[in-house]
């Protein structure tokens, strides 16, 4: 009997390490034994958090999750050595081999496809939640009987049914927090996406443009691995076919396109950065026309300089943004792949400094001399022009365009019904009531939560009776976007805890904004108070609130500083740099100021600078982890005024920026939410130093006038500035007349108004669609310089869902001479018989006829700043 039972066993035996042996997760060897090396690196980084992470290779895995295991270990980022823990990963690597073996694609993905594009959980900088099994579950049985192909475009309208386009914020949220939400901005929307791609097995990535070079915004999308090749799909926005979006053509015009890729990756594309962690491509090459342009850096005797940092730089958001840095050879040259616009070449060594303005498509090496240096007092102007508009190619045909239209609509019915589960503000009165707060107050956040209300409701239930007058001053510190993912243990942990110790304040804003609140930065939100009040010995704690600065040493001497680990951007939390002793910078600062608040110590990152400060004895203090403790940072005041030659009111991040030079090159300072800033003459005080102030003019087509004005700001001196926006002198073009004004409102079905005083300006919109959201956006914003215009502006539909959609979500921040109509689409084709087209690629198209029933103004698709440049026009006397 026992022999029977041997040779059985020994059988099996044999046939495990067969399939073992098969089933390697890495079959090259050699790249098996680089991935081991990296993993014993990251264990010694992680030393900290060892049980967290790595008990998990105690239990029984296959060779394959073992290996896979330890690929993500090797290659990930701080933030998610220090925030999760190895059963997360191991659930993770499991989703990911069952999605494997379900679909028939699976067993078709070449290995290093399914390495970097497929395993990865991380995205970009969102939090990390357990989306894989979840989508998988859902999209398994709806598309495993579908080619790759078909199964790419159905995951695509999978996540349409979920979530649709609104801005926000720059943090990210994770995958089931927007489809919780059901919306995101481009960023949420395609890191859905590519979560959800990937669920299914099949290769995906995000791609982004990090600024556009025709206007003022940035946008990303994803690329799907189909049969032997990357195509791209706009997320959550699905088309007929792979290769469309409405972004096509302004990809077109595009100076970078780029990806991270997680690991040691090598592959056909350009490789930007190369990293022991993770590998930059970059993929224009597939949306448009490139050329590579090289950079020689020379000192003023014309010596080649070897490890000059280079920066190629382009204008976006009155800012000059590096699309990428590289670091010259012995031969003095470095070079970058790009489109065919302007850009700003920046290099840097030592103390000394250079640039120039390179139009690529006449430039094969710009020389560079190094001959500047900080703290001298000068202004220079430059026009920065974009590459030339492309129309993109539209190969479907009408019935797939109808049929796709018609699905786009019964998605977003879907999606509605799902949006109709909220809570209403009935209930929500109702509950006020039970609980006896304030109804109004209430409703504003419940409404605010979307799809996360449950969870607040379960908050403000369980607050202590004592606590409850602080419900609303702690919700009204936290964002929108954290009110559509905060959890109740969150906001049990601020409302409970934060007054454990003492507030070193009297002033309940104070309070508020600076102990109260959870929100630091754009880190994700974690309970830390009661963590670090039971961590902490209460007599440092107590030195601490006499000293802070005993905190800053402390800080100083136990975390570790590693710029390079935490590539991803996502800040590490508070109790994750606690615990893994390593973080960048800013998680390290972020950590400062929560141990701080904890403690009852008022504490921030000021908003411009990011510099860590405590409030003590009446003041703001800046910490300064790199010098000498007493040693507080010189600050000077700048006046800004408005030029008295501008036509409209300077905006930050629109029309000029404030850089402070550090290490060679000028970083703006970030004002874009101060309200310091929003009236002038203003007076902001910034640490002294030396300063460029950037001022741009975008005009027509995209080109913008720019003035970079170097000066210097003294330690306890004041420094005036004016803003001065170059103006465009060139004569407005008439794009086309209108002959018989009042038949064409007839037609279109708008109303003339003031047309014959004022002008009017018509849009044609998709209110659902990406493109016609930054139209709404910017009109809804210049809604104040518009009424002043006092002309008439209509705004046409396809549809009455449409419209009725659009008016119910913005008719409160219309423009008051604005109407709505619904319009035949055969209308919008007469109008396109005018202007001498024959046809346009996507909605808005929005369009300026002014008093002499002339077209002045006229724009088709994805554009940023339509109302700025019809302002322009319509006021030309300024």
């Amino acid at each position: 009997m026992n022999r029977l039972i041997f040779v059985p066993a020994f059988v099996v035996t044999i046939f495990l390490c067969g399939c073992n042996h098969e089933n390697h997760f890495i079959s090259d060897k050699t790249y098996r034994e680089k991935v081991s090396i990296q993993f014993e690196k990251q264990k010694k980084l992680a030393e900290n958090r060892k049980d967290q992470l790595f008990k998990v290779f105690d239990q029984k895995l296959s060779t394959r999750e073992k290996e896979a295991l330890e690929f993500l270990y090797a290659y990930m980022p701080l933030s998610d050595l220090a925030d999760y823990d190895g059963n997360f990963y191991l659930n993770n690597v499991r989703a990911s081999f069952a999605a494997k073996d379900t679909f028939a694609w699976g067993k078709l993905i070449p290995e290093k496809l399914f390495r970097h594009f497929v395993l990865p959980i991380r995205v970009n900088n969102e939090n990390l939640d357990s989306s894989r099994w979840v989508f998988f579950s859902q999209l398994k049985n709806r598309i495993k009987h579908l080619s790759m192909k078909d199964a790419a475009l159905e995951v695509n309208h999978w996540c349409h049914e979920k979530v649709t386009y609104k801005g926000s914020d720059i943090r990210t949220s994770s995958p089931l927090a927007t489809v919780k939400n059901a919306y995101g901005r481009c960023g949420e929307e395609s890191t859905f996406t590519v979560a959800a791609l990937r669920a299914a097995c099949i290769p995906a990535r995000q791609c982004y443009t990090p600024r556009w070079a025709h206007s003022d915004d940035n946008h990303a999308w994803v690329e799907v691995w189909v049969d032997g090749k990357w195509h791209y799909m706009g997320a959550c926005e699905p088309e007929p076919d792979l290769d469309l979006a409405w972004f096509t053509g302004p990809a077109k015009r595009a100076m970078l396109v780029n990806t991270n890729v997680f690991g040691d990756y090598t592959g056909p594309e350009d490789v930007l950065v190369k990293d022991q962690r993770y590998t930059r491509i970059n993929v224009l090459s597939n949306y448009t026309t490139t050329k590579k342009i090289w950079v020689k850096v020379i000192d003023q005797k014309a010596n080649l300089i070897d490890s000059a940092a280079v920066e190629f730089q382009l204008y976006n958001y009155a800012e000059f943004y590096p699309l990428q840095r590289c670091y010259t050879g012995k031969n003095g040259m470095c070079s970058f792949t790009t489109g065919y616009g302007d850009l700003l070449v920046w290099v840097a060594k030592g103390k000394y400094f250079g640039y120039q303005k390179v139009t690529v498509s006449v430039t094969d090496t710009a020389t560079i001399v190094m001959n500047r240096k900080p703290g001298e007092v000068y202004s220079e102007v430059y026009d920065f022009i974009p590459p030339p508009e492309k129309k993109g190619e539209n190969t479907v045909s009408d019935s797939a365009r109808n049929m796709n239209t018609k699905r786009f609509a019964f998605e977003d019915r879907i999606r509605s019904a799902y949006e109709n589960t909220f809570i209403d503000s009935v209930k929500s009165f109702r509950l006020a009531s039970t609980l006896k707060l304030d109804p109004d107050s209430l409703w504003h956040f419940l409404n605010r939560s979307r799809g996360n209300w449950h969870n607040l409701i379960d908050f403000v239930s369980s607050v202590p009776a004592d606590k409850k007058r602080r419900i609303f001053s702690l919700l009204n510190e936290i964002s929108e976007k954290d009110l559509h993912d905060i959890t109740p243990e969150v906001l049990d942990d601020n409302i409970l805890y934060s007054l454990i110790y003492k507030p070193l304040t009297t002033d309940n804003a104070t309070f508020s904004a600076y102990i109260l609140s959870p929100r630091v930065d754009n880190e994700y939100l974690k309970p830390f108070k009661a963590f670090f009040q039971q961590k902490v010995k209460s007599d440092f704690v107590l030195k601490g609130r006499k000293d802070p600065e005993t905190i800053v040493k402390w800080v100083k001497e136990t975390i570790t500083i590693d710029e390079t680990a935490n590539y991803a951007r996502a800040p590490i939390t508070p109790m994750g740099v606690f615990e893994l002793k390593i973080a960048d910078h800013l998680s390290r600062d972020i950590f400062f100021v929560a141990l701080c608040r904890s403690f009852g110590i008022p504490a921030r990152l000021e908003m411009a600078t990011k510099i860590p400060q405590f409030f003590l004895n009446g003041k703001w203090n800046d910490v300064s982890f790199s010098k000498v403790a007493s040693k507080q940072d010189s600050r000077g005041k700048l006046i800004i005024n408005n030029g008295p030659g501008n036509d409209r009111k300077p905006e930050y991040y629109t029309h000029f920026t404030i850089e402070q030079f550090e290490d060679g090159f000028f970083r703006s300072l970030d004002y874009e939410t101060d309200p310091l800033l929003r009236s002038f003459p203003c007076t902001i005080e910034v640490p002294s130093g030396n300063y460029m102030l950037v001022t741009g003019n975008r005009i027509n087509g995209g080109s913008v006038l720019t003035k970079l004005s170097f000066f210097n700001l003294e330690e306890n001196k004041t420094q005036n500035l004016s803003l001065e926006l170059r103006k465009d002198f060139a004569p407005t073009p008439v794009l086309g007349k209108i002959v018989n004004m009042e038949e064409f409102f007839r037609m279109i079905s708008a109303t003339n108004g003031n047309v014959n005083k004022r002008g009017t300006i018509i849009a044609w919109l998709e209110p659902e669609k990406e493109p016609s959201r930054h139209f709404i956006a910017d009109l809804i914003q210049q809604k104040t310089e518009l009424e002043k215009w006092n002309g008439t502006i209509s705004l046409l539909f396809r549809n009455d869902k449409d419209r009725d959609l659009f008016l119910n979500k913005n008719a409160g921040g219309l423009p008051i001479k604005t109407t709505t109509n619904v319009t035949k689409e055969e209308n919008l084709e007469v109008f396109l018989k005018i202007m001498n087209k024959k046809s346009i690629n996507d909605l808005p198209v929005v369009t300026y006829i002014n008093p002499k029933n002339e077209v002045t103004y006229f724009s088709e698709g994805y554009n940023i700043g339509i109302m700025d440049e019809i302002l322009r026009i319509v006021h030309p006397s300024k």
